[in-house]
């Protein structure tokens, strides 16, 4: 892919994703000035892309979009639904548009033909224009910003402009500045004025290395392109946006006067973050062989190298660490990056379906590693099509109900210690746990006699069953007996867990609780004939040395009394089908675990150690098999499984 177009992919999205946030915002909002200036900046800078490329049907259609939205800007038109339906149908368009041309670098031919009608319905006549609202669209302008904007006006111009109010720092050529050459990357410059600050001083006391200018200009370029130019000297430079005049009556500023900030993030291809993780963990491999080090060298004899060794171990230890800690909390990223997809899916999947839904969000600031946010969309998607098609009821049902008409529908996401917990709820018709029962009966998912067994609770997990489905018929969002199993093999595979709870009429959530990050786990190593296994400590309750004629027979299995409680036996080789052992040895060692409310016993044959390492899920072939949670290299360099003894054990 051409290095320039993968470029324009990767900011079109961000400017459709902030073009869509904001005209939705101004749906809800219509006064809400910050939305439609963000709107308008959007599609502007989506223009100039298009330009640079010469994507000719998209530039059309983008300067109409752009057209629109200065005359809601200048208070010349309405902000309401005639004009933001077909600025969201251009962008949805746009949005179509940009997997095409990031693969051919070209308009698409299916998006090119579109480009007509939607060229149709940005006519200015589609629009409801108010004269009235010109006058209270205007707002205060600073002084120096109206006199700047008249004598640039006095040209009979009338475009919406910049103005720029710049005043080098006295050192700043010590700094490596040049305000001359800083003016000079303004685009589309319109007016320049340049003066002193304070009164010339004599020529004994003139100093060259001292600046004492005062610089003023009009720029017609958009805002974001003036305040790219001054991001490196925000506390130098005031900018103010004003609209032409209309009908005469004078300048309007566009927005509140604008502080330029110096940007604070540096976009890097995530590859790299990856490696430094890598590394991460290969320096977590390399500290974990010092270890036995100190062992060798004190069985030796030679305790001071012992303690040499041991002293670095632990030095090497604090930074190995902090680095990983550094470079993990560089591929977090807000959870907003995949819930803000969601506000326009919601309203063009309401608007099919007939019905009128709002979507709250909240939490979207809650932070994640990278792979887990955009694992995410697919299943909450899922999620929310679910709440939408089978949870909601239709407007005249709900008011049947004494609801209110309008279905509710909630995204929250909270940071429950190094968890993540998100909710997926609705105020729907909830899930009747008999007609669960029944459908799963008729499927073949159980049993008449395994469900007359099982609690309510149970029953609605059934939801996650493959092949499970309520809906009466096939449709573009249900029916066809795939989505929650897929939601809850996907949250596994990341490390988390999915839970529902439902209520009949009031409604069903869905909860999923995962990892905030891919971090360092520490691992009790064990032993099973020749094969080594490694299980997270925490899942491990404690450890037991248990004499063989201490195992009691029940019914088909195994248990031992553990202080005045009956633990179930199970035995990690049976559970993995590995071949029995030759020997049964004198003691089994036993690793005491919890599933659910219930102690369960693992037999291994030895406990070999403890380590510290980064375990990574399984990927390729090998992704998503059950009762593994991943890898992880020993400090010897062998691959070492990591179990999942719930899944295991299940």
């Amino acid at each position: 892919m051409d290095e320039l177009i993968a470029q324009f992919a990767i900011e079109a999205r961000e400017l459709v994703q902030q073009a869509s946030d904001d005209l939705l915002a101004l749906e809800g909002n219509p006064t809400g000035r910050d939305r439609l200036e963000g709107a308008f900046r959007a599609i502007h800078t989506l223009k100039g892309s298009a330009a640079l490329f010469e994507f000719g049907p998209m530039l059309r259609v983008l300067h109409r979009a752009e057209d629109l939205l200065s005359q809601a800007r200048a208070g010349k038109i309405l902000i309401n639904a005639n004009l933001l339906e077909p600025l969201l149908a251009v962008i949805a368009w746009i949005d179509d548009s940009i997997d095409g041309i990031a693969q051919a670098g070209l308009l698409p031919d299916a998006q090119e033909r579109q480009a007509p009608r939607l060229l149709g319905l940005l006519s200015v006549e589609t629009a409801d224009h108010d004269a009235d609202a010109v006058g209270d669209a205007r707002t205060s302008i600073p002084d120096w910003a109206t006199s700047l904007y008249q004598r640039f006006a006095s040209s009979g111009n009338d475009e919406t402009v910049v103005a720029i109010r710049y005043e080098p720092h006295a050192e700043c050529f010590f700094s490596g500045d040049d305000p001359i050459a800083t003016m000079a990357r303004l685009p589309a410059i319109r007016h320049l004025s340049v003066s002193l600050k304070e009164p010339a001083p004599s020529p004994g006391a003139y100093d060259p290395f001292r600046s004492n200018l005062l610089i003023e200009a009009i720029s017609a370029g958009s805002l974001a392109e003036v305040v790219a130019v001054f991001r490196l000297i925000p506390d130098q430079v005031k900018l103010e946006p004003i609209s032409g005049p209309a009908g005469g009556a004078g300048p309007t500023a566009v927005s509140d006067n604008t502080s330029v900030r110096p940007s604070s993030i540096m976009r890097v291809d995530s590859a790299r973050i990856d490696r430094l993780i890598e590394i991460a963990g290969e320096l977590i491999t390399a500290k974990n062989r010092l270890a036995p080090l100190v062992d060798d060298a004190r069985n030796h004899g030679n305790g001071p190298l012992a303690r040499q060794i041991a002293a670095s171990h632990t030095d090497i230890e604090r930074l190995v660490a902090s680095l990983y800690s550094a470079v993990t909390q560089a591929r977090m990223i807000p959870l907003e990056h995949t819930f803000r997809r969601f506000p326009r899916l919601v309203r063009e999947t309401a608007l099919k379906l007939g019905k009128t839904i709002d979507l709250v969000i909240e939490g979207e600031t809650v932070e994640a590693d990278r792979e887990i946010v955009e694992s995410l969309f697919e299943p909450l998607l899922h999620l929310i099509r679910n709440g939408l098609d089978h949870g909601i009821e239709a407007e005249a049902d709900r008011v049947q109900q004494s609801k209110p008409a309008r279905g509710h529908l909630v995204l929250r996401a909270r940071q429950r210690g190094d968890q993540i917990e998100i909710e997926v709820a609705d105020d729907g018709c909830g899930m009747d746990p008999q007609r669960a029962k029944a459908t799963a009966i008729a499927r073949g998912l159980v049993s008449e006699s395994q469900a007359a067994t099982l609690s309510e609770r149970e029953i609605l997990q059934l939801a996650f069953a493959p092949g499970f489905s309520t809906a009466a018929a096939v449709t573009d969002l249900s029916g066809r007996g795939v989505g929650l199993d897929v939601v809850q093999r996907s949250i596994q595979s990341l490390g988390g867990t999915v839970d529902l709870r439902s209520t009949v009429g009031s409604g069903t959530t869905f909860t999923l609780r995962l990892p905030i990050s891919f971090s360092m786990t520490r691992l009790m190593v064990v032993e099973v004939g020749d094969e080594r296994y490694g299980v997270p400590i925490a899942d491990v309750i404690e450890t037991q040395k248990l004499p063989m004629h201490a195992i009691q027979p029940v019914k088909a299995g195994r248990a031992f009394m553990l202080r005045n409680r009956t633990i179930p036996l199970l035995i990690l080789s049976d559970l993995l089908h590995l071949p029995l052992p030759d020997a049964t040895p004198g003691d089994l060692k036993v690793l005491i675990v919890k599933v659910g409310p219930d102690l369960i016993g693992i037999g291994v044959d030895a406990i070999a150690e403890r380590a510290e390492t980064l375990t990574r899920p399984l990927t390729g072939l090998l992704k998503g098999v059950s009762g593994i949670a991943g890898t992880t290299l020993l400090g010897d360099g062998k691959v070492l499984l990591v179990l999942n003894l719930e899944e295991l054990i299940q």
